[in-house]
């Protein structure tokens, strides 16, 4: 196949997308979304007209779960709300792809009918063949650079697509009906990524203060290139948050899609990470909620990453549908998700070196399933941290088996030095403070 095959070929898969039925779906989420806002609206009605005549502990159960269904359809708005968003910027990325795909198209026919013209009733002379040899290789390569900038957009296409998608999936209920697609498994990601790989190469490579902060490992002068920042923060969900001067994560980063399995901590040391880590020995902080069956994990980790060039500290928080998992947990997701503000502190003078209070998660909530924050200063090590946080969970029930689930393994690690408080019980919320 030519190189011209090769751009129609790739033109050809950009432009049989359609917009028209991105748009749709974005108009039915929103549609959907005006029907649940009048079905609550209906539902607020019945419960004030019931509330007037029920009382007692069983019309006290079925007001509440009135309650419970009308913010239900709350939280179904919210998520049509965002779902159509993700749509229209879905849309949005594909149009401007297709536009692209039609420009390089025009441009490669232009390009084919010069290589044609330019080889046809070429005259005899030795010069004129050496001529148009010379234009033939010119007029090829520009070719392949067109095919190289092709290659560039629907690698951006897709990008956009896997962010979005992933926020889509994660919805429930009619959402995720018209999400209308299986999740991509984890060789699909991984294979996305590689392929950005080298764009991000070219990036850095072509600009010589990029080049030299890359050589000094200067991560920070590196993440103030927006370019660079942006896809840092598409793939692996890091950002920059320059008020605490520390590194957070996203919610939709490759992070989410993998969840958690202890196997992961193996490969800390390999990639620079000198932690304490709860958990090394086998003995996690893990319970059930017996009302959702689910099996809960929660995580801690503190030290320096970056071979030494950095430190600081996580929370995680995981669940799985069975506690049968095969060591497997998924990123929380919705209201398991908890709001922690976490602190990160040199144990011997008290100097507090910064807080996330939540930030990387969506929206104004600030639940997550992950708090990291990270900052980019050598000479600090894990022997030198403490941390402290205050984690607000969806209910009491919940905070008191992860109260009950901590202490526990607090009195059976006393070399983990880690103290537990509970805390108010509106919000939900407890602290501990860990100084291992």
């Amino acid at each position: 196949m030519s190189v011209f095959d090769k751009i129609y070929a790739l033109a050809d898969q950009v432009e049989k997308g359609s917009t028209t039925e991105l748009d749709d779906r974005a108009r039915a989420c929103r549609a959907t979304k005006e029907m649940v806002q009048d079905a609550k609206a209906l539902l607020e009605s019945v419960r004030v007209q019931l509330s007037e005549g029920w009382h007692g502990g069983a019309g006290e159960a079925a007001l509440n779960s009135l309650d419970a269904f009308k913010k239900n359809r709350d939280d179904q708005a919210r998520d049509l709300e965002e779902s159509a968003k993700s749509f229209e910027t879905i849309r949005d990325a594909l149009a401007k792809a297709q536009q692209d795909a039609r420009s390089k198209r025009a441009d490669a026919q232009a390009l084919q009918k010069k290589l044609d013209h330019g080889w046809h009733g070429f005259g005899i002379r030795q010069v004129d063949l050496a001529a148009t040899w010379a234009k033939d290789k010119v007029l090829k390569a520009e070719a392949l650079v067109l095919l190289a900038d092709l290659e560039r957009v629907t690698t951006t296409y897709d990008a956009i697509l896997l962010i979005e998608g992933q926020k889509l999936r994660f919805k429930t209920g009619q959402v995720w009906e018209l999400a209308g697609s299986e999740k991509r498994n984890d060789a699909e990601i991984v294979a996305i990524m590689l392929r950005e790989l080298p764009g991000l190469a070219a990036l850095v490579a072509k600009n010589p203060e990029l080049r030299d902060a890359l050589v000094h490992k200067d991560w920070d002068k590196l993440m103030q290139n927006p370019e660079v920042a942006q896809k840092i923060y598409d793939y692996l969900g890091f950002k920059y948050n320059k008020e605490g001067d520390f590194y957070t994560t996203g919610e939709h980063s490759a992070q989410s899609y993998f969840g958690w399995r202890d196997l992961y901590d193996k490969f800390g040391p390999y990639l620079g990470m000198h932690l304490d880590e709860t958990g090394t020995d086998g003995d996690n902080m893990e319970f059930t909620d017996p009302k959702t069956g689910k099996t809960y994990r929660l995580e801690l980790w503190k030290g320096s990453y970056g071979n030494h060039g950095a430190f600081g500290g996580e929370v995680g928080f995981y669940s799985s549908d069975s506690p049968n998992n095969d060591g497997h947990f998924n990123a929380a997701q919705d209201d398991d998700q908890i709001k922690v503000t976490q602190t990160i502190y040199n144990k011997g003078t008290g100097e507090v070196y910064f807080t996330n209070d939540g930030q990387g998660a969506d929206g104004t909530d600030k639940k997550h399933f992950w708090n990291l924050a990270i900052r980019t200063e050598p000479g600090i090590e894990r022997g030198d941290l403490g941390q402290r946080a205050t984690i607000e969970v969806r209910d009491t029930d919940m905070r008191d088996r992860m109260y009950n689930e901590m202490t526990r393994y607090a009195a059976a690690h006393p070399e983990q030095h880690l103290t537990v408080t509970k805390g108010s019980d509106h919000p939900p919320t407890l602290s501990y403070d860990w100084r291992k």
